[in-house]
């Protein structure tokens, strides 16, 4: 009998439900709702970023030693699409 218990689902949700999150914070943007979360785990500081649009959830994690990095490419980004 398969047991749930022992799921690469259940294993992920356990991780998932031990994380401590530090800040976080929400907006709507048209049909989809965003979600940026500052966790942290037994295995450091994250940037947790959850996007749900007509009952989908697609999710991004960024370890805390990308932050500079990220946030700098997409200030870029957004940069270069205010000039055009």
């Amino acid at each position: 009998m398969y047991e749930e218990e022992n799921s690469a689902y259940s294993g992920a949700y356990r991780q998932y439900a031990q994380d401590n999150v530090l800040e976080s914070r929400e907006l709507q943007v048209e049909r989809k709702f965003f979600r940026l979360e500052v966790r942290e785990n037994d295995r450091g500081r994250f940037l947790r970023i959850t996007e749900e649009n007509q009952g989908r959830r697609n999710t991004v994690i960024v370890p805390d030693s990308g932050f500079g990095d990220f946030a700098k490419a997409v200030s870029e980004i957004l940069a270069s699409q205010a000039q055009s």
